[in-house]
């Protein structure tokens, strides 16, 4: 048996976690948020639950590396897992080594989801990319061809924005976020998926132009609504799927 590495990627609405051994996968699980907001708190008993049930029977991790974008979510991983293994659960930020150089001027205020998926994205792709991170936000971020992450946008994502336009108005329905028929919807819940799904794609390709001018980047779509975004979008791109708990490997390898 190989090294086991245990990662935790927090997100706002989803706790993803994952056991490797010697860089394989052998478990993994997901969690959703409790609370009435998304992402406001984590349960320390289900943690514990699916790390006991899902985790544990494969033996204990020699180290534990958690990604968290909610406040507090750290807090509560570490006491799940001290309740099961005598391992301490190390939080990653920007003072370890990411693979990447961080050009803004507070790099500890960039979410550390991010910049791994930048790091990730750009070790694929041994070159300059465009990250579109397709989660409760929609970030899209650039990369150098030196492997430099000079920041990018924040937006609603495509969940986000479906709920918005129910709850903040008085009439639009809840729709299922679903691959629309057409850019021309015909009813209500057909002109919102087709609003969210050609405005979402649409918004990836301008900020590509606007963040690369010369076109010279790999478009990565990753994040959960990326393979429902993937055919919507015309410049040649490559889906990269869980690059967070990927680039926590290479953390870990490093």
């Amino acid at each position: 048996m190989g090294r086991k590495l245990l990662v935790f990627d927090v997100g706002n609405s989803r706790l993803k976690a994952a056991l490797y051994d010697d860089g394989r996968l052998i478990a993994r699980a997901s969690l959703s948020a409790v609370g009435d907001r998304a992402g406001e708190t984590w349960d320390k008993a289900q943690v514990v639950n699916v790390l006991e049930s899902r985790f544990a029977p494969r033996g204990t991790p020699d180290r534990c590396l958690v990604a968290s974008v909610v406040r507090g979510a750290d807090g509560v991983i570490h006491k799940a897992v001290q309740t099961v293994w005598e391992i301490a659960p190390q939080v990653v930020d920007t003072e370890m080594d990411l693979g990447i150089g961080v050009a803004v001027p507070r790099p500890d205020h960039v979410g550390i989801d991010r910049l791994l998926q930048a790091s990730e994205a750009f070790r694929v792709c041994a070159g300059s990319v465009v990250v579109a991170a397709f989660g409760s936000a929609l970030t899209v971020d650039v990369v150098t061809a030196d492997g430099v992450f000079c920041g990018g946008t924040i937006a609603p994502g495509l969940g986000l924005g479906v709920r918005a336009l129910h709850d903040e108005t008085s009439l639009l329905p809840h729709v299922a976020l679903q691959p629309p028929d057409s850019a021309v919807g015909t009813d209500t819940a057909s002109c919102i998926q087709a609003g969210i799904v050609y405005g979402a794609a649409g918004a990836v390709e301008r900020l590509f132009c606007e963040l690369v001018p010369d076109g010279g980047a790999t478009v990565v779509l990753t994040g959960g609504d990326a393979e429902l975004l993937a055919p919507f979008i015309n410049y040649p791109h490559r889906v990269e799927p869980d690059l967070v708990m990927r680039a926590l490997v290479s953390l870990g390898q490093r």
